[in-house]
């Protein structure tokens, strides 16, 4: 049992899309749907400041989808934020390209594949994707947002069932 912000006293039974269910079904102050609270044991590395060199820890992602990866189908969970090990994970557009898009937009890309050696339209297609990201240019993740996400996600954290 807890008490929401309003007072009013709720038993948690689980979340659906971010948003807290009493028991018997009734709904009580809904917290943003997109909330993936539960993929921040992941990781391992603090935020870098805003501005300082991206260290891959993960956050920017796991607070926010971008628009590249909305276009994957899911504006909740990220479809290309791509793990590495050691709590470092990795945009799979820029790595992994041809692992994440579907095949029909990948057709002029093999194309130029096909026509010059080495890769040629994959790594072109990497290019694209990491500067339209930003790549390079250091962590761009709003410091004083990234803290309110980590602290609304240690608010609702649950405990696993036995």
């Amino acid at each position: 049992m807890s008490r929401l912000p309003n007072g009013a006293r709720v038993t948690w039974v689980g979340c659906c899309r971010g948003t807290p269910v009493k028991r018997g079904g009734e709904m009580d102050e809904p917290k943003p749907a997109g909330a993936v609270w539960h993929l921040l044991h992941l990781v391992s590395l603090d935020k870098p400041p805003q501005g300082k060199p991206c260290n891959g820890c993960g956050l920017c992602c796991i607070a926010e989808v971008c628009d590249l990866g909305k276009e994957l189908g899911d504006e909740e969970r990220c479809r290309a934020l791509m793990p590495l090990g050691a709590g470092r994970f990795a945009c799979g557009l820029v790595a992994d390209p041809y692992r994440f898009l579907p095949p029909e937009r990948l057709a002029p890309w093999h194309a130029i594949d096909q026509l010059a050696p080495g890769g040629q339209g994959e790594q072109a297609l990497k290019a694209h994707f990491a500067g339209l990201l930003g790549a390079g240019r250091g962590c761009d993740a709003d410091d004083e947002a990234i803290q309110a996400f980590q602290d609304e996600a240690d608010a609702n954290r649950q405990l696993p069932l036995l």
